[in-house]
């Protein structure tokens, strides 16, 4: 009896430095990006020898999967798991968004989740960086990119052919527009030194997403209705967000119309 609960204890021990290392390498290379940092450096990080991490992880290519992993769980959205044998170190499955209403609770339920901000950060650094062929993700997210444009094509097709919507481009284009504004926003607050904030990220890029698909406002009080209370923070700064941008557009239109006024 004693035998085994010492050896429950040494496993959960284990475990618990198991996803101190994992929670601390999400977030150097969050600050430094792959190449930043290394194992001695996460040890430092932790509080655990060079030996300590590698036990756990033996080379840093085994952290960066278990960290692109963890983030992929967080997220909810792409299935993968850890294959050394595959391509990229992955068995990759693909992506379902479903409707714009589940994916806008999926993603205000992934903002809400403890560490979303290391990961959301983790996810843009390593997005960028892996656009080389030589980055050890690179197959990864070359894969998640094109499944997630896919789906999000797919997503906005249902849109246009159910409400009729105009949204002035093809659904790929504004696909890619999603994209690269997802990213693109992470990358922009980061050279301004600003902290990521996964709920106000999160709520600023779905009402980016209502603007552009000019969602009818019937599919707005869907997805409130369709809101958990859990998430219900989020969906307030979204319809904040909405507002804001709105009355921004408005405000541009009625400047860029007030010269013609004046000339007439």
């Amino acid at each position: 009896m004693t035998t085994q609960r010492k050896a429950r204890g040494a496993y959960s021990v284990g475990q618990a430095t198991r996803e101190s290392i994992l929670s601390a390498a999400m977030v150097l290379i969050a600050e430094r990006g792959y190449n930043g940092f290394s194992l001695r450096d996460l040890g430092r990080r932790v509080g655990i020898s060079h030996p300590a991490v590698v036990y756990h992880f033996p080379s840093k290519e085994a952290i960066l999967r278990s960290a692109i992993q963890r983030h992929e769980e967080m997220n909810a959205l792409f299935d993968v798991t850890i294959n050394d044998e595959a391509e990229g170190g992955f068995d990759e499955g693909g992506i379902t968004v479903g409707s714009f209403v589940d994916w806008a609770v999926g993603e205000m339920r992934f903002a809400i989740k403890p560490g979303a901000d290391a990961a959301i950060a983790l996810d843009c650094v390593l997005w960028a960086a892996s656009s080389s062929e030589t980055h050890p993700a690179h197959a990864h997210y070359k894969y998640r990119t094109q499944q997630m444009e896919e789906a999000l094509t797919a997503m906005i097709q249902t849109f246009v052919d159910e409400e009729g919507a105009e949204i002035g481009t093809t659904p790929r284009t504004l696909a890619r527009i999603l994209i690269r504004y997802w990213y693109g926003s992470v990358v922009s607050a980061r050279y301004n030194d600003e902290p990521i904030d996964a709920r106000e990220f999160v709520a600023d890029f779905l009402a980016v997403c209502v603007q552009l698909l000019h969602l009818p406002a019937h599919y707005v009080l869907q997805l409130g209705a369709s809101v958990p209370e859990e998430v219900a923070e989020v969906y307030a700064r979204t319809l904040r967000k909405i507002s804001e941008k709105t009355t921004a557009a408005a405000e541009a239109a009625a400047a860029a119309a007030a010269p013609e006024a004046t000339t007439a």
